[in-house]
C-alpha cells in the first residue's frame, strides 16, 4: 500500500493544537521507496513473528510510523485502517481491496 501522511494540527500553517488528523495526502513524498521498503519489511517480520508465536494474524494491520534520523519506527500497530489516512489512499489502489 502507498504511504499517506495526515495533518495533525488543527491550524493553517502548522499551527494549535494536534488532532485525531485534519485530512491527509498521499503518497508522503518524505518516504522515499528505501523507506517503503524498510516500513514493509518491519511489518512483514511482525506478521511472521505472530505466526511462530502461534498467533497468526490476519485481516488488517495499520502501522503508525514517524520518521526519525535513525530510520523509521514504529509507534503503534492498530487492527483496523487508520483515518484519514485510508480515503487518500484506497483510491491509489490498483487492485481489488478484498482479494
Amino acid at each position: 500500500m502507498p504511504a499517506a501522511q495526515d495533518h495533525k494540527r488543527a491550524l493553517d500553517g502548522d499551527g494549535g493544537l494536534n488532532t485525531g488528523g485534519m485530512g491527509a495526502y498521499s503518497p508522503a513524498p518524505v518516504v522515499t521507496p528505501d523507506i517503503q521498503k524498510e516500513v514493509e519489511e518491519m511489518c512483514i517480520k511482525t506478521v511472521q513473528k505472530m505466526a511462530e508465536r502461534g498467533t497468526p494474524y490476519v485481516g488488517v494491520l495499520y502501522a503508525g510510523m514517524i520518521l526519525t534520523p535513525n530510520g523509521p519506527s514504529v509507534l503503534e500497530f492498530n487492527c483496523r485502517f487508520g483515518d484519514p489516512e485510508t480515503q487518500v489512499v484506497l483510491p491509489l489502489l490498483e487492485t481489488d481491496l478484498y482479494e
